[in-house]
């Protein structure tokens, strides 16, 4: 008896925890409420562009926290997050959400998100930015993640999607910075390594023409985790040191690039690293202290790597 008492005790505490959880959730809901200015900010921004889905169909009026996308706390929007899917082929809205042929449309877009003096978030997927990010627009705003996939769907020749040196206006919040097909084909700006906090940089599926600057392993940038530069086909160069001078790195992604020649012997220092240098032209000897990562962190490709874990080099 006691012990059923014990159990339905349990349960009944369970219940109750999961009941003050999602009250507590409502009220955060009901708490997250937008101004009038951000509202009109968002709208603004909603006017640059064409929207063939209706993807925009929520943000009609209202409190702007409770439109598609929108992201807030209670004091505000801290986030916008447009990830309405890849288009259609040749159905009902079959173009992408796109910024309108207006050359100065991606600028007036980011005037817009300027004043929303709250915003740490900004995640697109599958809008078309018509020119570099304005970053410079976005300069006074606490902005901690910049995400940025699949900004173009068919002209390989736009300078959209790239950064320039203005990115370090960020020196003291961005956190994350994502920038995946998105067309990108200039060399990444020597100002990344004045972001302090930066944790994950990410460059891949565009065409990249290097990875990035050496000074991305200076003393600034040791808060650097994640370093995934991948599948840009333009990075014929062999690897850079400068990862292996990161302190706290975890991920280190340069696969399917067009790396060649030899692993440098420092890359022995990342033995616990998730590790992934396949579908290049690497070559020569593996440095010893890679001998215990998996062969696929090497594979496919490089078949003219040797040694542990791979197959024992020629005399």
């Amino acid at each position: 008896m006691a012990m059923e008492m014990r159990a339905q005790g349990t349960r009944g505490g369970s219940v109750w925890a999961l009941a003050c959880v999602l009250m507590a959730s409502l009220a955060h809901s009901a708490m997250a409420q937008c101004s009038p200015a951000e509202s009109d900010a968002l709208l603004k921004f909603k006017s640059f562009f064409s929207d063939p889905r209706n993807d925009f169909a929520s943000w009609t009026g209202g409190n702007c926290c409770s439109w598609k996308g929108v992201q807030c706390s209670g004091s505000g929007v801290t986030g916008i997050n447009l990830d309405f899917g890849a288009p259609s082929r040749g159905g009902p809205g079959a173009p992408s959400l796109l910024i309108w042929s207006d050359p100065e449309a991606s600028f007036k877009a980011g005037e817009a998100l300027s004043h929303l003096y709250q915003l740490q978030v900004l995640h697109t997927n599958w809008i078309i930015w018509n020119a570099p990010l304005p970053v410079r627009k976005f300069a006074n705003l606490p902005l901690r993640e910049i995400v940025v996939r699949n900004g173009f769907l068919g002209n390989a020749n736009a300078a959209g999607g790239a950064l320039g040196n203005d990115i370090g206006l960020f020196a003291n919040s961005l956190e994350v910075l994502i920038l995946q097909n998105t067309k990108y084909n200039i060399g990444l700006p020597s100002d990344l390594c004045k972001l302090k906090k930066l944790r994950v940089l990410e460059v891949s599926e565009s065409h990249l023409p290097n990875v990035g600057p050496a000074c991305l392993g200076s003393a600034l940038n040791n808060t650097l985790q994640e370093v995934r530069v991948h599948s840009n086909y333009k990075i014929t160069t062999g690897l850079p040191v400068w990862p292996t001078l990161l302190p706290y790195l975890k991920v280190l992604d340069f696969s399917n690039n067009a790396h060649s020649g030899n692993i440098p012997v420092q890359y022995g220092k990342l033995a616990n690293v998730e590790l992934h240098l396949g579908g290049n032209h690497l070559t020569g000897k593996l440095p010893s202290g890679l001998s215990a990562l998996p062969e696929s962190a090497f594979r496919p490709g490089n078949e003219k790597l040797c040694g542990a874990p791979l197959s024992t080099c020629p005399a």
